[in-house]
């Protein structure tokens, strides 16, 4: 974020992206010759040092407009097909229906069951497969290296998935921890962060949705969440809303205690997920689930060998980006290997198993506290 006095109008203003802000607003006239005269590049601006240091401290943060232009224009055009399709083809609704079910699924997409007997669409899987766009877009060379930089190490895709919360279907997604720290005798973190990746589609907000988070509690493996209800954990001292705009990507560890209020307002909100894994978290939490061993039969292994297959594989989402005219992946930046993608430049980024260090650090006493979710009064 840089800052600087217009040359024509003399008003301050900030570089967001390195945008003239207050100058495009103030004197639209002169605006483009104000840009030629500061010579404004399209650039990126990467997660500081301090940044990545609050991301391991909260286990959350928001990175703003990584996916714009043409890129989320096709994914948003995409995911319409996808939702409509799934809309147009849900399970019959039910009369006279008792039980509320969080999902029930018609082949890879799944419908909330209300009480009233309606079937409200709300995830669909295997989006890699729905259009080649999800799986361009997971190769963004932006969100590679925002990612890289927070990681520290290599990865893969493990997931890919969207989360759709129609207008005025009101289906929550109740508090939890991503898999495997969900299970109670969960009692451990890997030495490696281990990070999803948030793509947003649609504005969200605390009114249609949006995330909600309980800052720095991702470090000692399962929080006793089942011991709360809802109305409590939404009202955790210290919790935070991730009010987002389209393009926006939140990255959340898969630890960190999350969830998200139903959708009352006449807008959608749809965000599209990536979970990437590093070889040895895959191998550690996922490699003998039901699931991964599903998804490397029927996906031809997946991104699951990390082998030459797994490189091209990846090598071939950057051709996709090619084909598409998305800006591609440098060699300088991301490397591509066996193992996966990787940050190589010059930029700041996570020490080696970072989570391991920061783990040791946390006294026995404060851990138990973290896990018992002691902020929340009783």
């Amino acid at each position: 974020m840089g800052r600087s006095d217009c040359r024509i109008c003399s008003k301050f203003f900030t570089l967001n992206n390195y945008i003239c802000f207050f100058t495009k607003i103030f004197c639209k006239r002169y605006y483009r010759q104000c840009c030629k005269r500061i010579k404004i590049e399209r650039k990126f601006i990467m997660f500081t040092q301090s940044q990545i240091d609050q991301f391991h401290h909260d286990g959350t943060i928001v990175a703003k407009n990584l996916i714009r232009g043409k890129e989320l224009e096709k994914l948003q055009e995409a995911a319409d097909k996808v939702v409509n399709n799934a809309i147009e083809n849900k399970p019959q609704d039910i009369s006279n229906n008792e039980e509320e079910k969080e999902f029930i699924w018609k082949d890879l997409d799944g419908y909330m069951l209300k009480k009233d007997g309606r079937h409200i669409y709300r995830r669909s899987s295997n989006m890699f497969d729905r259009d080649p766009v999800f799986k361009a877009v997971c190769a963004n060379p932006e969100m590679l290296k925002h990612y890289g930089q927070l990681i520290g190490h290599s990865f893969v895709p493990a997931d890919d998935a969207m989360v759709v919360k129609v207008p005025h279907g009101d289906v929550p997604v109740l508090w939890h921890q991503d898999p495997p720290y969900l299970r109670k005798d969960w009692d451990k973190l890997q030495r490696i962060p281990n990070i999803d990746c948030d793509i947003y589609l649609d504005h969200s907000t605390k009114e249609n949705g949006c995330l909600w988070g309980i800052p720095n509690h991702h470090l000692v493996g399962h929080i006793e969440i089942e011991n709360f209800t809802e109305e409590e954990l939404f009202n955790c001292p210290g919790i935070i809303p991730f009010e987002t705009e389209p393009g926006d990507v939140i990255f959340h560890s898969l630890s960190a205690p999350h969830g998200s209020a139903g959708n009352k307002t006449n807008g959608l909100r749809r965000t599209f997920y990536i979970h990437f894994n590093n070889k040895e978290i895959y191998e550690q939490c996922y490699a003998g689930s039901s699931a991964a061993i599903k998804r490397k039969e029927q996906r031809d292994g997946w991104f699951y060998d990390f082998d030459e297959k797994t490189k091209n594989k990846l090598i071939e989402m950057n051709d996709l980006r090619r084909s598409m005219g998305f800006d591609m992946l440098k060699d300088d930046e991301i490397l591509i290997s066996n193992e996966g993608f990787e940050y190589v430049g010059e930029g700041p980024k996570t020490p080696p198993y970072h989570w391991e260090t920061l783990t040791k650090k946390i006294d026995p006493e404060r851990r138990k506290e973290l896990k018992k979710l002691e902020i929340i009064p009783r």
